[in-house]
């Protein structure tokens, strides 16, 4: 009997050392980069409840803004018999025309482009419930110095040639404070480059899955002016500090992206 209760303890203690440690694996799997000859981003690809069969992907409302043209470059990966990946690049419609097919936050930098046409590749798609809203960040009690996880493509460099997410490790650099309309922002420590914006912010959840608390949307600067006779300049110093918009904006936005808009809806 007690071999019995101490097999199924650590078979207990197993699964969820398991489900701890692929959190953040749950999360490269729905991160990409998302880039024309213009702009670069980082975006992730989240999922609605059924019967709704659209990917959202969400990313900084200026990279896609930056982007001109009517598409930019979704890089998705395939996974191969052996074990490996294969990169993808897939073109996406971000405008018709004129006129941006993306669905921007009315106050705050987050887009969202319904993606309704079928992917070339699998894709796991984080489900919306990953996404914090007021309620799950208070319940999460981050707190400033609490740590925190950052995937994106900084300088568009990518962490291998079938073209993943580079992780990276921070800390809550200024307290996430509450009510989000009061205070939509926070910092967090670790060094932001072009083409982080879009990126998610997450924290291991309660339930062994990931909890996107955010994402990047600004690098923060210390300017010196530097004036003489013949010369004015601006020298910029990063501060390896990066802003990040509560996911609450996300899921706003998100929202709004899947009202029906016209005959694109499905």
């Amino acid at each position: 009997m007690k071999q019995t209760i101490l097999k199924a303890l650590i078979m207990f203690l197993t699964l969820g050392t398991c489900s701890a440690a692929d959190f953040a694996t749950e999360m490269v799997e729905a991160t990409f980069k998302f880039f024309n000859v213009d702009s670069t981003s980082t975006c992730f690809l989240v999922r609605r409840d059924e019967p709704d069969k659209a990917y959202y992907l969400v990313t900084a409302a200026h990279t896609v803004e930056r982007a001109k043209g009517e598409t930019s470059v979704l890089v998705l990966r395939e996974a191969k018999p052996d074990g490996s990946y294969e990169r993808r690049d897939h073109s996406i419609p971000i405008r018709q025309g004129e006129k941006p097919r993306w669905v921007r936050h009315e106050k705050q930098d987050v887009a969202v482009l319904r993606v309704v046409d079928p992917l070339p590749v699998a894709v796991a798609g984080l489900p919306i419930s990953t996404l914090a809203d007021a309620a799950r960040f208070k319940a999460a009690d981050v707190h400033v110095a609490g740590q925190l996880f950052v995937l994106t493509y900084p300088q568009r460099f990518e962490a291998n040639a079938a073209g993943f997410p580079i992780a990276r490790l921070g800390i809550f650099a200024s307290p996430p404070m509450l009510p989000m309309a009061t205070h939509p922002t926070f910092f967090a420590d670790f060094t932001t480059f072009a083409g982080d914006s879009g990126g998610p912010v997450f924290i291991a959840g309660a339930d062994g899955h990931p909890l996107v608390v955010g994402i990047t949307i600004a690098q923060t600067h210390h300017e010196d002016h530097l004036k003489s006779e013949y010369e004015d300049r601006t020298i910029k110093y990063p501060l390896g500090i990066g802003t990040v918009l509560h996911a609450q904006y996300v899921l706003e936005t998100i929202e709004a992206a899947a009202k029906p808009a016209g005959p694109e809806s499905k």
